[in-house]
């Protein structure tokens, strides 16, 4: 008989029970178990996902002793997903926890350390590493077509102006409005939280950067406006609206890498708020700056530089992963929610390594980490952890 993975959520918001939906897609996986400290969170995702009343909790130290699941996804607020998913390993249940993995070098190293000491597997569910343009951007570098990347840039400036900034203690409801919602009892979320260093949400940049390079970073240095939002200056919100980081690689590549939530900026039209560029000896490439736009490639003339003979061309690119089936598009992201789902679920059956594991997930998630340290010393040169040693 075919093996079946039986998973468990453990946040039970949107994000949570849409990416659920995209594992129980697969035969190989069922969703058996839903957890949420709100029980109207769980109802609804139980009902959403068909699971059944045992498998529903409200306490995860109850769901991890009771509930039938070989792997949990992480969906809950990113400031707690690594105790528990640590603690979820240490019982012998694979885990994926979504972006960012980690606030500070120490949780990343008990991820690492869960990971070996019990040999499951984790994943970062990240998902832009896996668009069809990274893809061909990272055939053209192997194969030496942009010469010596000498430059990469990046950023991730997403603003939304009501983003569920705070949660019901009573009901678990999402809330948006800037300041606490008069006659209700309630909590900032994650996400204001780490408004007020956007920074930390840089592995969303950075994962497809150093996949493409097969690189990491060494050193950082990074600054952002003061605390307290221009874009909203009659609002008492202690938040930075950007941030950027310059890095240098083991490779010898500077990035330029930023992050912000709450300045206003155009779309970049297919690419949404992510916008990247690469620049070699013989070759540069661009993601669309603005609706409408292109990709762009820029290629030194065989017979070498002339300033006569520059300009971009445009090239047929876009976020799509390049294998994806027409059923795989529908997924969220444009697609690429899938990627992630399918590839944990391979390496989970299969006893192979998941694309994006802890020390994967360390090697995108420190060098942000670390960037916050340096804002807030006003910009001093860090160095980045090591975590592979002997590397």
């Amino acid at each position: 008989m075919k093996r079946v993975i039986r998973l468990g959520l453990v946040g039970c918001g949107k994000r949570g029970i849409g990416v659920s939906r995209e594992f129980a897609k697969l035969p190989e996986c069922r969703v058996t178990a839903v957890m949420d400290r709100y029980e109207s969170c769980v109802e609804r995702a139980a009902e959403a996902l068909s699971v059944r009343e045992s498998g529903r909790f409200t306490d995860f130290d109850a769901m991890l002793r009771e509930a039938p699941v070989d792997a949990i996804f992480f969906a809950c607020s990113p400031l707690e997903q690594v105790e528990l998913a640590c603690a979820a390993m240490n019982r012998g249940k694979h885990v994926c926890t979504e972006v960012p993995a980690a606030f500070s070098v120490e949780e990343l190293c008990d991820l690492i350390r869960a990971q070996e000491k019990t040999g499951c597997k984790y994943q970062l569910m990240e998902q832009v590493r896996y668009a069809g343009f990274v893809e061909t951007w990272k055939a053209m570098h192997e194969r030496g077509e942009f010469g010596h990347l000498c430059q990469v840039q990046g950023e991730y400036v997403h603003y939304r102006r009501n983003w569920g900034y705070w949660t019901d203690t009573h009901t678990g409801e999402i809330l948006d409005d800037f300041s606490p919602p008069a006659g209700r009892n309630v909590e900032p979320t994650w996400r204001y939280r780490v408004l007020g260093e956007p920074i930390y949400y840089l592995p969303h940049t950075m994962s497809p950067l150093l996949r493409i390079l097969d690189d990491r970073v060494v050193k950082v240095s990074c600054m952002g406006t003061r605390r307290g939002s221009y874009t909203y200056p009659d609002r008492d919100l202690p938040w930075t609206d950007i941030q950027y980081a310059l890095m240098h690689t083991a490779k010898d590549t500077i990035m330029l890498v930023g992050a912000g939530f709450s300045l206003p900026h155009v779309s970049r039209g297919p690419m949404s708020s992510h916008w990247y560029e690469l620049r070699g000896t013989r070759a540069s490439v661009e993601s669309p700056r603005h609706p409408g736009g292109k990709f762009y490639m820029w290629r030194m003339p065989p017979e070498g530089y002339a300033e006569k003979k520059q300009s971009y061309e445009e090239i047929d690119l876009g976020v799509a992963p390049l294998t994806a089936s027409a059923e795989e598009l529908k997924s969220g992201h444009g697609g690429l929610d899938y990627v992630p789902v399918k590839t944990f679920v391979e390496a989970v059956l299969e006893d192979k390594t998941p694309p994006v594991d802890a020390y994967v997930a360390a090697d995108i998630t420190a060098p942000a980490v670390v960037a916050a340290a340096s804002a807030r010393k006003g910009g001093e040169l860090m160095s980045v952890p090591e975590f592979r040693k002997g590397r």
